[in-house]
């Protein structure tokens, strides 16, 4: 996507370009030449993975590309005929519960679970949770696509997962938040990047969300977790334009794609609460979205930081970590004298690995070393220091960025247990503006 992105740019400047694309990615790379109104932008295609294209067809490509990139762009290139837009209509289908899931699955609009049929009657439901107008916008940059969202579609696809009128608030907060730049490459990724959720302040009463037992799983007491987890999901796919092998390409995929979203147990919590520690008053209502979530260690139940520390080094491109603690784990850390600030400035500095490991992660190449030479690196991605790049093979340097780990409590108190989850650019948006 970037990659097609950035050569239109050139293009557009008068720079010939052809793009090389190994070929999983053709699908994707046409999705976003058709958006920005170049489709016929020159590509070589290769065999996958790139890197083990064999030696005697790169003659071959040679060819292809000195004649693309030394050739005028003849006119349908330059301005390719407008793709016809289909307005769809209010109603797409009448029929039973069977035959609408069906319906839905084979246009791509469900994530393989059933959905509920999101009838006028439903929506209209549905709006009565927010004052504000079906058609306001509420972010012009749903990802993956960069779509245009309004307050009507979310209560749409509310609908379809079965959500009530009062989640409306939180359901808002989430597509606001999930417009922003940041996640754009992980809804893309090869790997597995699930968007989990965190939920603090008075909404987390009102809407009946699980703080304590099961919390993060699918239990009988979960309907608003599960819910509004699986909202966010269906929504990347329904008004973000997410498909399986087109734009989502997700090598094996992740079970916590499908919901991953839970409350904070904030009155069994001896700290202040996540969204308090992010800066926002302790009545507000916030919700928080992560990128990460297929890493995952547990449990610590016998509430040792540095054994916390010595797990989650093991982690690829190590940019951040997101630690559960159920209120138990959480007590007997504060009870060894530690606030929630000091607990996360442990872990972190514990969390270490000589230089050689450092430099020897798979992704460093792409992903440390620009940040440590100052080519990347701002307020919402990870930075490391410089100094690394100077240091002796066996120094030990902290693996993760300053800052980038974080504690949130939640569960019931049936097991002091601690899970640690690789997340990290976490966003967060004010709820109580939805209302």
């Amino acid at each position: 996507m970037w990659g097609a992105h950035w050569l239109i740019g050139l293009e557009k400047r008068n720079i010939p370009t052809v793009y090389i694309v190994d070929q999983p990615f053709e699908a994707d790379v046409q999705i976003t030449c058709d958006k920005e109104g170049m489709s016929r932008l020159r590509r070589v295609v290769v065999s996958h993975p790139c890197g083990t294209v064999p030696d005697e067809q790169f003659p071959a490509i040679m060819h292809q590309l000195v004649s693309m990139l030394t050739h005028p762009l003849s006119r349908d290139e330059q301005f390719p005929p407008p793709r016809p837009l289909q307005k769809t209509p209010k109603m797409v289908f009448e029929g039973s519960l069977e035959e609408v899931d069906r319906f839905f699955y084979k246009r791509g609009w469900t994530d393989g679970l059933p959905i509920f049929p999101p009838t006028e009657e439903v929506v209209r439901e549905m709006l009565k949770g927010t004052s504000h107008s079906p058609d306001e916008v509420v972010t012009s940059t749903m990802m993956p696509e960069s779509l245009t969202v309004t307050v009507e579609k979310v209560a749409v696809v509310g609908a379809m997962t079965g959500c009530e009128p009062q989640y409306m608030p939180v359901l808002l907060s989430i597509v606001e938040a999930f417009g922003n730049d940041r996640f754009s490459s992980s809804v893309r990724s090869t790997s597995s990047f699930a968007f989990p959720i965190i939920v603090n302040g008075p909404v987390t009463k009102k809407i009946g969300m699980n703080v304590g037992i099961n919390a993060l799983g699918s239990g009988t007491g979960n309907k608003a977790n599960a819910r509004i987890g699986r909202f966010l999901r269906l929504a990347i796919i329904c008004l973000g334009g997410s498909r399986s092998g087109l734009n989502d390409l997700s090598t094996l995929g992740s079970p916590s794609k499908y919901s991953f979203c839970f409350a904070e147990n904030e009155e069994r919590s001896p700290w202040e609460p996540f969204h308090v520690s992010s800066g926002y008053d302790r009545e507000e209502s916030v919700v928080t979205v992560l990128s990460g979530g297929w890493n995952h260690n547990s449990p610590f139940s016998h509430n040792d930081l540095n054994e916390i520390s010595r797990a989650i080094i093991a982690y690829e491109y190590p940019t951040g970590v997101l630690v559960i603690m159920d209120p138990m784990a959480a007590r007997r850390v504060s009870a060894q004298g530690y606030t929630k600030q000091e607990a996360e400035e442990h872990i972190w500095s514990m969390a270490t690995k000589t230089v050689a490991q450092f430099k020897g992660d798979f992704h460093y190449p792409a992903f440390i070393e620009p940040v440590l030479q100052g080519r990347h690196g701002t307020e919402d991605r990870p930075t490391w220091p410089a100094h690394y790049l100077e240091l002796p093979p066996e120094a030990l340097v902290q693996a993760f960025p300053r800052k980038y780990v974080r504690i949130v409590v939640v569960g019931g108190e049936t097991n002091p247990i601690t899970q640690v989850w690789q997340m990290t650019r976490s966003l967060s948006v004010a709820v109580d503006r939805w209302n």
